[in-house]
């Protein structure tokens, strides 16, 4: 039987396009379209005849090559992940990008104040200041940012260490650009590494805003950023480090004897944070331990006295033996500060052992966050003993 004419056309067109309608259907599902933002690098004003910088912060979910288009608003164009443009006059300028993967095109746009080339912008003042560390030593004469120094007396019943301060951030010194002019606005970045708002533009973020302001903050570093404007619209911004630094001590804390029926170790608990792809890192962890080198020792009987012998270790959140003292011999167990009577001993560990030993392992970028490590000491004799003293600093700067 022959079939009709009409229908094996039919079915041949079929045939044919299914593999066309197929890949359509799979691109259309499996392409994804770009974002688009973009940040300036230059902070503050704007003016004519300033060349200003555009960098393009575009990405493709499906890992297609882009191309960059812009339009600075003033009927010129540019191309390009990271661009320049030089505005020939002062007023708003929208700036739009398009990010296109070849198939779909995503815009970001923003727009700009731009000034005379003349204008009298405002000048952004930050007070920096350096604290004595706990020992009352000078700080560095090199370098400008703050610097705070907590130095706390811990109870023998406080184990767990989590320092913290108030810092004052002044901005006062800030000054309007001209005399017909003044400061109406002073706002604060607390952390230029991190994008706190979400944008994707780390410089924009507002934190906080007043002339000075009372910030309250954790043992750590971070830099911050105070912008100003002024009455026109002008601004103008200052940054800088501030470092708060951390120590703790305790005194006369008795750990029991080394035996099957007791637990001869104390444990000190304190934070660490060691991020550097947000420039926020510990730079080391320094402990000392003082302890009599002679115990009474209850019950031997006058004159005999007992030896004593303890050792500092450093675990981190997953409890691995970062570094110990095990190996530090008894003679070697002195220092300048220690006296003839007793044992002093101490141990660092510095950016090898964050890195190295974060918890499940080292990362690619060397980033442990927000973890509690300890200290602890351990006696290893079989009678009970006295710490004199045992200090665990915490330095960022």
């Amino acid at each position: 039987m022959q079939m009709p004419r009409t229908r094996v056309i039919l079915l041949a067109l079929l045939v044919v396009s299914a593999p066309i309608i197929a890949g359509c259907l799979e691109s259309f599902k499996g392409n994804q379209a770009p974002a688009a933002s973009f940040t300036v690098t230059e902070s503050g004003t704007l003016k004519a005849d300033m060349l200003i910088h555009f960098n393009a912060l575009g990405s493709d979910p499906d890992g297609d090559t882009m191309t960059y288009a812009w339009d600075f608003g003033d009927n010129n164009i540019g191309q390009g992940a990271a661009t320049t443009h030089t505005y020939s006059s002062s007023g708003d300028y929208t700036v739009v990008l398009s990010v296109s993967d070849g198939e779909f095109e995503t815009t970001a746009e923003q727009t700009f104040t731009i000034f005379s080339a003349d204008a009298q912008e405002p000048t952004a003042a930050l007070a920096t200041s350096k604290m004595n560390n706990c020992d009352d030593d000078d700080p560095p004469a090199s370098g400008t940012y703050i610097l705070v120094w907590l130095c706390d007396d811990m109870e023998d019943t406080e184990l767990e260490y989590n320092p913290s301060t108030t810092v004052t951030l002044d901005a006062s010194g800030s000054q309007a650009g001209g005399s017909e002019a003044w400061l109406v606005d002073w706002k604060w970045d607390l952390n230029m590494n991190v994008d706190s708002d979400g944008d994707g533009n780390k410089a924009n973020d507002v934190d906080a805003e007043g002339e000075t302001f009372q910030w309250a903050v954790p043992a750590g570093e971070w830099r911050v950023q105070v912008t100003v404007y002024d009455d026109q619209g002008m601004s103008a911004s200052e940054d800088s480090w501030v470092y708060v630094n951390a120590r703790a001590t305790w005194t006369t804390i008795e750990i029991g004897r080394n035996n099957s029926a007791d637990n001869p170790r104390v444990e000190f608990t304190f934070p660490l944070t060691y991020d550097l792809d947000d420039s926020h890192k510990i730079n080391r962890v320094k402990s000392r331990l003082v302890y009599p080198e002679k115990d009474p020792g209850a019950g031997c009987g006058a004159p005999c006295e007992l030896n004593n012998r303890m050792d500092l270790y450093t675990y981190n959140e997953s409890d691995e033996d970062v570094r110990d003292t095990t190996q530090t011999v008894d003679e070697s167990r002195s220092d300048s500060d220690c006296s003839d009577d007793d044992r002093c001993v101490s141990m660092t560990s510095s950016t090898g052992d964050f890195r190295d030993f974060c918890s499940g392992g080292p990362t690619p970028s060397g980033t442990c966050l927000s973890e509690t490590w300890k200290i602890t000491v351990a006696n290893n004799e079989q009678h009970n003993a006295e710490i004199g003293e045992l200090r665990i600093e915490l330095v960022y700067k």
